[in-house]
């Protein structure tokens, strides 16, 4: 591949001489009468030549005319280079952005754009050369096991093997030119690219120097696995720090909450005020149930409500027996707010109010059949008024 390009720059060496020498004997030509018609060809560096050979062309007027019309067109080459570059014409974009170089060599914003067009230029080249590679590789080895296998059921004809034997020269050329590239890739870092093209290589003509690129991608290839491995387990590290700093802190946080909830639990037994108390007393986090203090304070509470459910039930008895159902209910259903799941608590109600609903029924019956007086009504005397027609 050096040697193609070394062959190629050989060949333009003498074009490029040839321009230099064009540019030399179009310089010679000039003469003050031709300024308008080198900027009109917008040839600005044989212009200002000019205007050093000849004094009394050196006026503030040319210069900013000059300078004016070279700045208007370094700025159309450029766009020009851009459209051609978006349009992935590189070479012709480089060769416009080298031809307005000879015009105005000292732009270096046309410079740095051929030299970056260029190397773009050159990477998609040995991309394409690269590829075509990869494609003649592959059936090149695909024609090889075809002949392998053929050969395995009759012995190959004198005109197969000469066609293997000139397959396989053509491979060790494509081995030698896929090594290059390997080698390249490993220099940019591309370690896929570079053990595709390896590996083609070494399937095509194995070689000491392709075994050993080989090697080192693989030691690469581990080093890198085991400086993931260390940097995943450090990361692990501190995701396990970070939560167990999140678990301390939510335990510190529902100890807080639990003392808070236990002394406003305490200050409403103390106020006999048990349905606060109780209410309190639920939001405690699960995590403290297993706390003395908790315990003590729902041993307490469990304590202190039983003792006022069972004034609640006796009294709720005691209306019941004296026919007052609806206060009885009441009664009732304020202990069962306190003992939800108090079954003979829930039994008393629900038989209370089934006896509150048959006394209504009796009621609804008792008015139903009750008679109504259809008494005689009085007849109205309709008195005349001044409107009224007279007889």
């Amino acid at each position: 591949m050096h040697k193609y390009y070394r062959f190629m720059l050989v060949l333009l060496l003498p074009v490029i001489a040839g321009c230099s020498g064009m540019e030399t004997i179009g310089f010679s030509q000039d003469n003050p009468e031709s300024i308008n018609r080198l900027l009109e060809e917008h040839e600005y560096a044989r212009a200002r030549q000019l205007t050093s050979k000849y004094a009394f062309l050196d006026t503030p007027e040319l210069q900013a005319r000059i300078g004016k019309q070279e700045a208007s067109f370094e700025e159309n080459i450029y766009s020009e280079a851009r459209t051609l570059e978006s349009g992935n014409d590189l070479l012709g974009a480089v060769q416009l952005l080298s031809s307005a170089l000879q015009k105005v060599p000292y732009s270096a914003s046309l410079r740095e754009l051929r030299n970056t067009l260029e190397q773009e230029r050159v990477k998609q080249l040995q991309t394409n050369e690269r590829e075509q590679l990869i494609i003649r590789a592959k059936y090149a080895l695909n024609q090889q096991q075809l002949y392998r296998k053929q050969a395995n059921l009759e012995s190959p004809s004198l005109g197969q093997r000469w066609e293997y034997q000139r397959n396989q020269k053509e491979a060790i050329a494509l081995s030698t030119q896929l090594l290059e590239h390997g080698q390249q890739a490993m220099n940019e870092d591309r370690t896929d690219l570079a053990k595709t093209c390896l590996q083609l290589s070494q399937a095509l003509n194995e070689t000491p120097e392709v075994d050993a690129l080989l090697s080192t991608i693989h030691t690469d290839e581990e080093s890198r696995k085991q400086a993931n491995k260390q940097e995943n387990r450090l990361a692990q590290k501190k995701v396990n720090i970070r939560k167990e700093k999140n678990r301390k802190k939510e335990q510190q946080d529902q100890k807080k909450k639990t003392e808070v909830l236990l002394a406003e639990t305490q200050q409403a037994l103390a106020k006999d005020d048990l349905q606060v108390a109780r209410a309190t007393f639920v939001q405690i986090p699960p995590s403290a149930v297993s706390d003395s203090m908790v315990q003590a304070t729902q041993d307490d509470l469990d304590h202190a409500i039983d003792v006022y459910v069972g004034k609640l039930i006796t009294q709720g008895d005691t209306q019941y027996r004296a026919d007052n159902v609806l206060l009885a209910v009441r009664t009732w259903t304020k202990a069962l707010s306190l003992d939800p799941d108090n079954r003979e608590l829930r039994e008393r109600v629900e038989r209370a109010n089934k006896v509150l609903a048959r006394l209504e029924e009796l009621k609804r019956q008792q008015h139903r059949q009750t008679p109504v007086l259809n008494l005689p009504v009085k007849p109205t005397r309709v008195r005349a008024t001044s409107s009224s027609p007279q007889r």
